[in-house]
Parts: C-alpha cells; structure tokens; sequence
C-alpha cells in the first residue's frame, strides 16, 4: 500500500509503523435518517470506504466521518463562508467577518441551492443527517474545550454549498484589481511629475503580463499566435500602452475608496490568505500521457493541487461505492473538502481526472455614485442619469469571549450601519455588493463577481464522479462555473484531454470596440454607464450557464483532445499564449471582438520544467511509465536558476578577462567565489536539503541518512544562488523604487512594488533584454545604474557580483550563526537549513506539526522541517524572493495532495499521498500525521477503487443502520 521507499529493512519498519495505526474495532450505530445499511470499511490508511445503497445513505455516512475526523476543520470552513469566524476566535476576526458578510456567500450559496435538482438537496440533506447525527452523540474535538465552547450548531445544507463557494473564490478571486488600481494611478502621477513614463513602468518593467518562459499548454489554439488585431489597432507590447490603456484619471475620493479595501483585505491575515495574489503559490500541476507514448500501453495522468499547506489537511481522502438494486450507480474514489459530500478530484472505474487553477478574469470593480436616504445611507446608485434602487441586508456580530472562564458567553457587537453593519447589494452587478463608501462625497466601489449567480459546481462534482466517459465528463464541466480550473482527464479507452471550466464575462467595449472603453478590466471601472464597462446581456447562452451574461462559448475556452505530441500539460501557466507578447487585449475572437480570458501574470516556470520533461522523455519515439510520472513530481530542480545562472557565470568570466574593469575585478578577490563558482559550474539545479535531518523525495522518512557529496554541493549551491537572487532583486528592483520615493520625497511608489513573483520576472526581463536596452526599462529608468561603471555591462555585472558577495556575507553572518555557525566554508551553506516548513493549524503550535509529538526529523535550534524543494520548482514549495533572514526562505504553500494513475481497464491503478493525517483530530494519535511522514519524502499510499478487495483488508468496520433494522 506504500509506495516509493527504500527496499529493504527500512521498507519493513515502515510497514510496521502503518499496521500499528490500524485498529481492529467493529462498531454499529442506528439512526433514525438513514434509509438503508451502510459499512463503512477502513483499512490502515485511514482511508474510509463507504458501502451504500443511495447516494443520499453514502453522503451521511461522508458527513459522519467528516465530522468525526475533522469537525473543528468543517466548522472553521463553515464560519468563514457565513461570516461568523470570532463567534470562534474572539474579536480579532470581526473585521474578517464583516468582509466576508459583506462578499456574502451564503447569500449565493442560498441561490444555488435552490437552483439545484432536488436529487443533489437531497444528497446535501443526507450528508448534514450524518454530521448531526454524529454531533448529537459525541465529544466536541478538543480545540472546542480551548475557546470555551462546549456546542455547535447542527449542519445544515447551505452550510456545503456555502464552502464550496469559498473553495472556489480562495481559488479564482482576483481583488488584485484594486491594488492594480492603486499602483498604476500611483505610477502615473509620479511619472508625470519626476519626468519618466509610469504606464511603462507598470506594464512593461515591474508588472508584466508576459511569463519569463514561454511554454503553453495549446500551441495555436484558436490561431492565437496568428489572430493579432490588424495594424490600425496596438499589437506590440509597447504600443499597449498608448492604444489600450488610457491614463487613470481617478481622484483623491476614488483612490481613497480604493486604499480602503486594500488596506482590510492586505492587513488582516485571514483575508490576505484567502486573497491570495503573486507572493501565494495557490496553483497546481496536472499532465497526462497517452497510450502510444505510455510504457504501460495505457493512458497516464498525474496531478498535484498547490494550497496552503495549513493542518489539518486540506483534503479528506475517501472512496465511495453505492451499489442499488444489483447496479453500480457510484464508485469514486480521491479527496474531498470537509464540509461538503464532495470528490474533488479522483478516479471511477472509467476515468480519473484532476485540475489546476486557471486565473480567468471573472470579477469586475466599479466606481458608483450613490444617491442617501435622510439618515445619510446609501439609497440607489446612479446609472446613465437614472436612479436604481440599493438593496439593505441588515448584520448582526457575536463575538466568543475568549479566557473570561465562561462557556459559550457569546456577545452581540455594535457595528456601524456604514461599517458593515448594513450590508448595501447592487443589483445591477449581479446582486453583488458595495465594498467600500465615501458617504459625504457620495462614491463608492462596488463588485460584480460570476460566483455571486446560482452556480452549480457542486452538481458539477456530483457529475464528475458519475460520468462513464469523456463526453459525459465534458457535460459535467459545463456546470462547474466559477473558480476556473484547468483539468487534466484520462480515461481507460485510451482518451487523455485538456478542458477548461468556468465562465468568463463578455465585456461591452471590448466585444463592440475592439479596445478598451476607458480603463481595461484590469482595473476599476466606470460605473456610472458613460463608458461601454458593462457586461453585455445573454445573446448566446451556453449549455447549463448560470451568469445571466454573455460569456465565452464552451468552444472557445482552453481545451485539447489526444494529441499528436502525446502529452497534456498545465502548471498554471498561460494555457493558450494570450500573455507571450505581454498583451492580453490584442487577440480577436473568431466571430469578433476581443479574446479577452485573463490579465495575463500566470505562473510559468513549473511549466517550463514540465513541457521540457516531456518532450525529452518522448523524443525519438520515447516513451513514459509510472517511474517517470512519480519523479517528475518529486522534480525540485529551479528551472529559473538554469535560465538566469548564464548570466551570473558570464558576470564571473567578465571580471576574470585581463582586461576587466578593476569594479568587477576586485570580486575575484575574494577566496570564496572560486569554490562558489565550481559549485555553480557542477550544479543540476535541484535543491536537495544536504541533510541527514531533512526530507528529501526517496528517503526514509523514519532514519536519518547522511547526504553524499555531490548532493551537499547541489544543496550549497541551492543557498547561495536563492540568497543571491534575493540580494540581486533588491539591488535593482527595489533600489530603483526606493530611489525614486527618494527623489520626489514621498514613500509612495515603494508601498505599491511588485511582490515575489513580478519582481523576479521583472529582474530576469532586464536581464534578457540587456543587449538591446542596457538595464534601461520601457518607463526611461535605468535599473542598473552605477556611474563609476565604464560600459553598461559592468554595472550590470557589478550588480550581479556584488549581490554574490553580499549573499556570501550574510550567510556567515550572525543572522544566520544558529543554522550555519559563521561558517565561511560554502559546502557548509545546506538548503534545509534555511528551506522549512511548518504546518500551522488555525489555533496555533500546540496543535500544529512539528510539535514534539510525533516524533518528526527536525534541526536543533531551527523551527519547522526541513524540505527539498524551492522558488517555482514542480514539487511547489515556493518562498519568498527577498528572503534575506534566518526565517526567510521558509515556505507555507504546497501540492496538497499527490496522485497518479495508470488507466488499465482491468482495473486503474492509482496512489495518492495527501500532506497531514486522516483525522484532524490530535487525540487520535498516529493518525493526526499517518500520511505526513511519507508525503515529506514523495511517497504514496494506494488509491482504491475495488469496494470488495478494501473490505477484506479492512481493519476497522463501522455499520450504520437504519431504525428498526
């Protein structure tokens, strides 16, 4: 049932480990909402397979073991999606509630929920029939105990779809907008003022749509590398800025109303998180091989979903089997959300499928004016002249007092009408709401949001896991409408496919003008109706559409069938190549208008190393098996360090030329940069943790093993270049900024730089672009200015080994003496040292991992584990790219569950692995972390998917019976 240890005696203890988590307990329970038996077998994985005789029986038997394994991770979820988290925490989540109220997704969970058949309400009753049930006869977990409570409240069926509304905007949502906003305006009244371009400088140097390597997951789809507007409209990069974003000429009342919800939604930490944005690594891997190129003879699919890597997980394996009257009606088996009856992502007995966020543009911001009642309240917006009536939701807060030694002492907040206490609905933007006012000037910023209509994905899941080929999987899709993800299926009729899910809005001037109307959709609109910034009315509706606007036609979305290259590929990367020139509105549609899916910014270097894994695999008639699949996850190479190092080694070759100038020279001086350099010239690029104490893919996760020294040289060399790549960063990127806040006496520019993920490649598009602009960006600003340099290329080499120097420095430095002891011997600079990861749980580190408990590898006077892995390296584990600190370059985000499979049609052959324990329960002992220990080395458990072959190896048995049987 494990998968990828070390043969041997280490295999056998690990064997050993797993049996002692087994039990060997038989139960049986009655209730009262049940129809039929249901068994529930558990074999020792901890993995629950539930037996039943209707979908609606199986769904409580999910919510039963949902709520026995991760209620207090249910109830957390559930309080986010209604708004009612401090009723948990106390009063520092009140602001996160009066956000999340405001956003509301319960009010469209209750949409949805009535727009479902009744087959799923039903389905949804049974699964909150089963949390109640076991809520009714058993002990809170002890994180309750903690916060004084002693009750919850039942489950209820808004409560399932509520969550998944919040899975899916944690997923798709794009706020960034309004910090878009807040940075270009910002750019561009500074520009106009110290003398240099500020659209530019947003566009093409600090914030660029392009991705720094050019993979796509559909070369030419739709002919989109030849479908350019024609030469009368912009089609360079550089013309963008003239011809289709005009200058943002907003107020001091606009951008007031703007900073207002940047600075709730960047400041509290629970809505940062689920905001996430360019510093998250919120994404995820899926490819898939076809039979002809399979060593198998059978089609191959992988898939790794990228989410914060918090505790409890945030998965909940299970498998499903619902056999009635002698016909299988279900049989899925993969991971769910707790809170919902729902496989996200897995396998039937046809097909397995799994997904990555695809960031389409499905949210629009818009400047309102407002008209006030007598009491001042927001009364009707003002649309083309006309008044438009404002709808009032009235909010009541209760705040848990936490430490006053008083059970359940919930007590009700005062919260200002205009502070959240009246939630004020625009119904014209899809009943979504006003986020931010300024009453006495009478403005304000309202959202529209696909996810706000009466979105089906959980009919969507419910379909999937049902559908018995590809084309009922592709009916299914059409029903999973927001919180866009790219899927990756295969099926055991030799079918792999790329598909795309969710609705993209169609917007007015875009579709009529061919351009912008004002501001693109990047950033706030124009509400007021004096520009073409709505979206336009349903002339082409779309098989099962539930936005009641216009959207891009099924056919047109992101998709690719069997392949002649026989490979499927995406790692969140621009699908289609709309971003490669680094404009997203110069592609038409085939019938007309814009072909406008996203604001570009997608990830691209998990990508990069994918597609390049790929093709070398299948050159030359090559072909992959299972072992290629399960590396190529592990992959923890930088694939940015192997593009940008050319330039470093160039750098060191420069300044040891006879006739260098003595700038650069002086570097060589130093004795350290020639064993840096041999490390450098010996690299693989992979990023190994160079210790016994770490978690490397294919250790044993329960020995130590000493690293050889070709592995310390690649972990070494890992520190150096990512402490090097940091320093670099802030020697250009962030020494620009700083220098120009400095020039006009203002600390404006500084407040809106770039985070990780624009900042890096906005240092490597310099680079790159070096031979023709010599460090100068598009806006006029040099980023690599040094006037003691004689040519351009010194400062920009001085630029690169002067940071080397500094990197070298500070690791012997006393900020990093407790990992590296001063060392000045850079063989002793190991990755894991400052690579590491905790596993935070909500209620803090008594309940997170490592905690001293389960006896997890940690290093002395270091918090965390330590883990290979690194910045946008294909087994995710990105960290920040100013780390610069002890605690800097550790990492909070990561694959949240592994799986991959062989689809034979005698029977799939799948594992998975998820980053935690079956249950969330820490008085469960092993099981708090049963799959922990191998998913830190790339190990897996089996997936299964035979109802009977678990029921023979099942070591704990649980019967639910209906009354009276």
């Amino acid at each position: 049932m494990i998968h990828t240890l070390p043969r041997g005696r280490h295999t056998v203890v690990a064997l050993i480990f797993i049996c002692l988590l087994a039990g060997t307990v038989q139960s049986q329970e009655t209730f009262t909402r049940l129809n039929g038996p249901v068994e529930i077998d558990i074999p020792a994985t901890g993995v629950p397979t539930i037996q039943a005789q209707s979908e609606a029986d199986a769904a409580f038997a999910i919510g039963y073991m949902h709520a026995r394994d991760r209620l207090f991770q249910m109830d957390y979820t559930r309080r986010l999606a209604d708004g009612t988290v401090s009723e948990l925490l106390g009063s520092a989540a009140l602001s996160t509630d009066i956000q999340l109220r405001t956003l509301g997704f319960k009010r469209s969970a209750d949409k949805s929920l009535r727009a479902f058949s009744p087959e799923t309400r039903v389905i949804l009753q049974g699964y909150a029939d089963g949390v109640n049930s076991w809520l009714k006869n058993n002990p809170l977990p002890p994180e309750y105990a903690g916060l004084e409570i002693t009750q919850v409240r039942n489950w209820l069926p808004i409560d399932s779809v509520a969550i998944a509304k919040l899975v899916a905007f944690n997923l798709s949502n794009d706020l960034d907008e309004i910090d878009n906003t807040i940075a270009l305006s910002t750019f561009q009244q500074v520009g106009a003022q110290a003398g240099f371009d500020g659209t530019a400088l947003y566009f093409e140097d600090l914030y660029r749509a392009a991705p720094p390597d050019d993979r796509v997951s559909v070369p030419g789809f739709l002919g989109i590398t030849q479908n350019k507007k024609s030469d009368d409209i912009a089609t360079s990069a550089s013309a963008q800025d003239e011809n289709t974003v005009a200058t943002l000429n907003y107020d001091a009342i606009d951008m007031a109303l703007a900073h207002q919800i940047a600075d709730v939604w960047n400041n509290q930490p629970i809505l940062s998180a689920l905001k996430g944005g360019p510093d998250s690594d919120k994404g995820s891997n899926v490819w898939a091989i076809s039979a002809d190129r399979s060593d198998t003879g059978y089609p191959l699919i992988a898939n790794d979903p990228h989410l914060s890597l918090g505790y409890p997980s945030t998965f909940y394996p299970l498998h499903v089997n619902v056999v009635s009257d002698n016909q299988e009606v279900l049989n899925v088996s993969g991971v769910g959300f707790p809170g919902a009856p729902v496989v996200a992502q897995g396998c039937n007995t046809t097909l397995c499928w799994g997904s990555t966020v695809h960031p389409i543009d499905e949210t629009d911001f818009f400047f309102e004016t407002i008209q006030t009642n007598l009491f001042g309240l927001p009364s009707h917006t003002v649309y083309k002249g006309q008044v438009e009536p404002v709808i009032w939701i009235f909010q009541s807060y209760f705040v848990n007092q936490i430490g006053d030694g008083v059970d359940d002492n919930i007590k009700r907040q005062n919260v200002g009408y205009d502070a959240g206490g009246i939630t004020f609905i625009v119904p014209r933007r899809l009943d979504g709401p006003i986020l931010s006012l300024d009453l006495a000037n009478k403005r304000a910023v309202s959202m529209q949001y696909t996810g706000f209509a009466a979105t089906k994905e959980i009919e969507a899941f419910f379909e999937m896991a049902k559908a018995a080929d590809l084309a009922a999987f592709e009916v299914a899709l059409t029903k999973f409408d927001f919180g866009s993800q790219n899927f990756g299926v295969a099926d055991v009729f030799g079918n792999i496919a790329y598909l795309t899910g969710g609705e993209i809005p169609v917007r007015e001037d875009l579709q009529t003008l061919n351009a912008p109307d004002g501001v693109p959709p990047m950033f706030i609109r124009d509400g007021s109706g004096n520009s073409l910034n709505e979206w336009m009315m349903v002339g082409n509706p779309q098989l099962n559409q539930s936005t009641p606007f216009e959207i891009i036609p099924v056919d047109e979305m992101p998709n690719l069938i069997n392949p002649a290259s026989g490979y499927i590929a995406n790692a969140n990367n621009d699908p289609v190549g709309v971003s490669i020139d680094n404009n997203v509105l110069n592609q038409l549609r085939p019938g007309g208008g814009l072909y406008y899916i996203s604001q570009g910014m997608y990830s691209s270097y998990r990508q990069g190393r994918l597609d390049r894994l790929a093709q070398a695999a299948l050159a030359d008639g090559g072909t992959v098996g299972t072992a290629e699949m399960q590396a190529w996850q592990a992959n923890n190479q930088l694939l940015d360090a192997e593009l940008i190092m050319p330039y470093v080694m160039q750098a060191l070759n420069r300044a040891a030329a006879e006739d260098a100038w003595p700038g650069i020279a002086q570097f060589l001086a130093d004795p350290r940069l020639g064993p840096v350099s041999e490390l450098f010239a010996n690299w693989d690029y992979s990023t190994p943790t160079g210790l016994a104490e770490g978690y490397d893919p294919g250790g044993n996760p329960f020995a130590p093993q000493e690293p050889d020294s070709i592995t310390i040289g690649h972990s070494s060399a890992a520190t150096i270049y990512s402490l090097w790549r940091s320093l670099a960063i802030g020697n250009t990127i962030d020494a620009t900024i700083d220098g120009l806040d400095s020039a006009i006496g203002q600390d404006v520019i500084g407040p809106n730089r770039p985070g990780n993920r624009d900042s890096f490649n906005a240092f490597k598009n310099l680079l790159d672009a070096f031979p023709q602009q010599k460090g100068v960006g598009a806006s006029g600003i040099n980023f690599f200015t040094n006037p003691e340099a004689p040519t351009p290329e010194d400062a920009r080499d001085f630029v690169i080994l002067g940071s080397l120097k500094q990197a070298l420095d500070l690791l012997a430095s006393d900020e990093f003496a407790p990992a590296f002891n001063n060392s000045t011997n850079p063989t002793d600079y190991r990755w894991g040292k400052l690579h590491r990861i905790v596993f935070s749980h909500p209620l803090g580190s008594t309940l997170s991992v490592p905690n001293g408990l389960f006896g997890l590898r940690t290093v002395p006077g270091l918090q965390g584990v330590a883990r290979a892995g690194g910045y946008q390296v294909l087994d995710a584990s990105t960290h920040s790219v100013r780390g610069k600190t002890l605690d800097g370059f550790m990492f909070g985000s990561g694959p949240a569950r592994r799986f991959y499979a062989s689809m034979n049609p005698s029977g799939i052959n799948a594992t998975q692995i998820i980053p935690g324990g079956q249950s969330g329960v820490i008085t469960s002992g092993p099981q708090y972390v049963n799959q922990l220990v191998f998913w830190l080395v790339n190990a897996y458990q089996t997936l299964f998917i035979d109802a009977e072959f678990v029921r023979t190896i099942a070591d704990e048995k649980i019967l639910l019976s209906p009354a009276g049987n």
